[in-house]
């Protein structure tokens, strides 16, 4: 499987999909709801991953503009599922299972992991779905999102472009490699973006809350 784009946040133990108690529906995906509650807890996760924290951001401009992003992963997350469910992308319990594994590495012990999993909201049961969900997602972006890797042309074009900007102590076929390293990871995210753009047009999105 291809990386994920949300790795960081799958890893930091994410929002629920769903929680008791919850107030309030931030968007509708063709008629699911997303939670006020889910979002917020989401928002905090998204921030902890860049290394912020709500209090520190003094902007309301800024603090509007990053709740939006929140929204928007959720809203194309939830895009990403449904068309996995529509189109019959699964995932599988082995690989559910490693993946369960790589993350409880991440803790020093199974009392750690059971802890995070309980202030996220999560039993372990509950937590294999909603990763279940995650993974499924992923890969259904990852085979939306078709491009064609750079050809010799291609690479030779952005060298000479970007060659001013290369170490200079790197040889020619080191430098040649990064950039065609770089030219692939442009790729993949137009490409994704453009994937998720398409599905965004096709469906049926509500955003509810003003930010």
């Amino acid at each position: 499987m291809k990386g994920n784009p949300w790795l960081g946040l799958v890893l930091g133990l994410l929002t629920p999909l769903v929680l008791a108690g919850e107030t309030g529906v931030a968007a509708r995906v063709n008629g699911t709801e997303i939670s006020n509650f889910r979002l917020d807890r989401h928002f905090a996760d998204y921030l902890r991953i860049q290394g912020r924290q709500v209090g520190a951001i003094r902007s309301p401009l800024a603090y509007k503009r990053l709740k939006r992003e929140a929204l928007q992963q959720l809203i194309d997350k939830e895009l990403l599922w449904q068309e996995a469910g529509r189109l019959g992308v699964r995932v599988s319990d082995e690989e559910l299972d490693a993946s369960l594994a790589e993350m409880k590495a991440a803790f020093p012990d199974t009392q750690g992991f059971a802890r995070a999993l309980g202030e996220a909201g999560f039993d372990e049961p509950g937590y294999r779905e909603y990763l279940r969900h995650e993974l499924a997602a992923s890969r259904m972006l990852d085979l939306l999102a078709d491009y064609p890797l750079p050809g010799d042309e291609d690479v030779n074009a952005a060298y000479q472009s970007l060659k001013p900007q290369l170490d200079p102590t790197l040889d020619e076929a080191r430098a040649r490699s990064l950039v065609r390293q770089y030219l692939i990871g442009q790729r993949v995210a137009e490409s994704r973006e453009q994937a998720l753009e398409a599905l965004r047009e096709k469906g049926r999105v509500e955003v509810l809350v003003g930010l």
